[in-house]
Parts: structure tokens; C-alpha cells; sequence
């Protein structure tokens, strides 16, 4: 074979030999590569919570601006009945058919006084003869009357109305027949459809939180009982009165007490509402908060899986100002 060994004629060496991956080194890579995966996984899991909570802090958000607006927008209107003050006299008889009764009557029997119907009147009494979705226990019913929308030139149809005569108010169902004008009033033609709403709690399902709804007064004397905002745990109202006229807060009332200190004919006093309210939005199942505690002492939240958020804001009532509504 030319003289030459086999080793240099195959390019290879007795001395090298090929060698494979051992079971241990195997072990250990994959033991690395199994730490890297969990370190990957635990990471893209946090940042999954961490969006998961930002979301849900932004849905808070969303329902504390929502309910801010809503009850902003409403009690502001309060009282509001056209080219007249808050305080001008009522006159008249409307009616509403499936009305509530009582303090909450949206309507006007012969034998209310003159301050009914109230612009806005509160209770923790449940309203009786009310068209309610399951409401929640032991809370605060809040009603909100005002002129809505003015009828215009076709007249308010067959709904519940009012046309202002400065410096009275005068209700009557919009049928056709306005009512005559009182004897000295300054007329002009200032007719409103009479609109409003009950706000209360309700809890359709044990397994989800609460629901702020409304029954709506409709423009032809109708109702809609109809959901407002999901996720309100609590909700309560204080009022800021303003027992000697001049425009300053002379006692804070809550709900309870208005029917005993200050009763519906003297609602005129209140000049602002706080409005406090605990909300909630789901989340990951394993977040967990306390319980919040509000002014009146009841306690919500708490429950697995929800975020929560306590808020309080003042309303002032547009109406009930010196001058309000001339």
C-alpha cells in the first residue's frame, strides 16, 4: 500500500475518537431549558395580570365618570319647571297611570298640598304600588321630577304636562285642553312634557353585583323600568340644607331623616346632594380587596375576583339657588 500506514491513508488517528451527549449533560440542559420556559411563562402570566387589572381599573374609571354624569345631569334639573323659580306655586292635577303612591306619587291626587309633586324627594322606605325590578333590601330610593322636554308646537299629546304661568306652575294631563290661565299671572307659552325617574338598586342575579336602575317617566305617561349602570355595590345621599336662606349650609340630613326633620314641604331647603357610592368591576379570580364602609354604615365588597372603588361627589341643585330657575 505504497508504504504508508492505514491511519494516514483514512486521515484518521487510533488516537481520535467521536463522542456523543452524555444522559447527564442532557439532564442538565434540559433542566435549563425547562427553568428559562417557566421564567418565560411566569413573565408573559404577570404582564397578563397586569393588563388584565389596568382593564379593570379603566372600567372603574369609565362607571365613576358615568355616574358622575348621570346624577350631575339629573339632580341638577330637580325642581326645574320651566320659565319659573323652584318655588313658585303649584297648581293643578296630573295623573299617571301605574304611578307610585305616597311620598313617591308622580302624580297629583286632590288631596296633596301644594308643593306636590316634589322635584326630588328621597326614602328608605320601598315606594309601594311601583313597577320594581327585584330591588335591593335596606337601601335609599331616590326620585327626580322636572320639566323635560318642551312639547312645541304640536302640543304634549296625551302625557303628563305643565305650562308655566309666572310666578305659578300648573300641571295637567297634555290631552288637548290646556289649563287657563290664574287670575294675574304673566302667561307666555311655556308648555313642558312632566318627566322624571326612580332610581334604586336591584340584584336580578345572586351571582352578579348589583344594578343601578330607573323607572323612567315616558312623554305619554308611560314607564320604562330599565338598567343604568352595572357593578353599584352602595349607594347613599346626604343633604345639605339651607334652613335660613342664605345660601349657606346650615345641617347636613341623611336620608333617614328627611321625613322627620325637614318633611317634603320644606325639600325647597336643600341646596346640595352627596352622592357616595361603592362600585365594582370584575377581574382575575385570584384578586381580593377589602370591604368599604360607607357613611351610613353599611358594608359591601370583599368578594374574590372584583376590584372596587369608594367615591363621594356633591351635586348642588341648580334649582334651589337664590333665583333658581328665573
Amino acid at each position: 500500500m505504497n508504504g504508508k500506514p492505514l491511519a494516514a491513508m483514512t486521515g484518521g488517528s487510533r488516537g481520535t475518537r467521536q463522542r456523543g451527549v452524555s444522559l447527564i449533560e442532557l439532564m442538565i440542559a434540559m433542566a435549563i431549558g425547562l427553568i428559562m420556559i417557566l421564567a418565560v411563562t411566569r413573565v408573559y402570566l404577570a404582564n397578563g395580570e397586569g393588563i388584565r387589572e389596568a382593564e379593570a381599573r379603566a372600567a372603574l374609571s369609565d362607571k365613576t365618570r358615568f355616574l358622575y354624569e348621570r346624577f350631575n345631569y339629573e339632580l341638577r334639573r330637580a325642581d326645574f319647571w320651566g320659565r319659573v323659580p323652584a318655588d313658585a306655586e303649584r297648581l293643578g292635577t296630573v295623573s299617571v297611570d301605574g304611578d307610585c303612591s305616597g311620598e313617591f306619587a308622580f302624580g297629583r291626587d286632590d288631596d296633596a298640598p301644594a308643593t306636590r309633586p316634589l322635584g326630588i324627594w328621597a326614602s328608605k322606605t320601598q315606594p309601594s304600588d311601583c313597577s320594581l325590578t327585584e330591588p335591593l333590601s335596606g337601601q335609599e330610593f331616590l326620585a327626580v321630577r322636572y320639566a323635560a322636554e318642551p312639547c312645541g308646537t304640536g302640543g304634549c299629546g296625551d302625557g303628563p304636562a305643565i305650562k308655566s304661568f309666572y310666578p305659578y306652575i300648573r300641571f295637567y294631563n297634555g290631552n288637548g285642553s290646556e289649563p287657563e290661565q290664574p287670575v294675574g299671572a304673566d302667561g307666555v307659552d311655556d308648555i313642558w312634557h312632566y318627566g322624571g325617574s326612580l332610581y334604586y338598586l336591584s340584584r336580578e342575579d345572586d351571582d352578579d353585583s348589583p344594578a343601578l336602575r330607573r323607572l323612567l317617566l315616558n312623554h305619554s305617561g308611560s314607564w320604562t323600568n330599565q338598567e343604568v349602570l352595572q357593578g353599584i355595590e352602595g349607594l347613599t345621599y346626604h343633604w345639605f340644607v339651607d334652613s335660613d336662606g342664605d345660601d349657606s349650609q346650615d345641617e347636613v340630613l341623611t336620608t333617614d331623616q328627611l321625613a322627620t326633620e325637614l318633611m317634603p314641604a320644606n325639600m325647597g331647603e336643600v341646596i346640595a346632594v352627596k352622592v357616595e357610592a361603592v362600585l365594582s368591576v370584575k377581574t382575575q379570580a385570584g384578586y381580593r380587596e377589602g370591604s368599604y364602609t360607607l357613611s351610613d354604615g353599611s358594608v359591601v365588597g370583599g368578594a374574590p375576583g372584583r376590584m372596587y372603588r369608594k367615591i363621594t361627589f356633591v351635586v348642588p341643585l341648580a334649582m334651589h339657588d337664590s333665583g333658581g330657575g328665573e
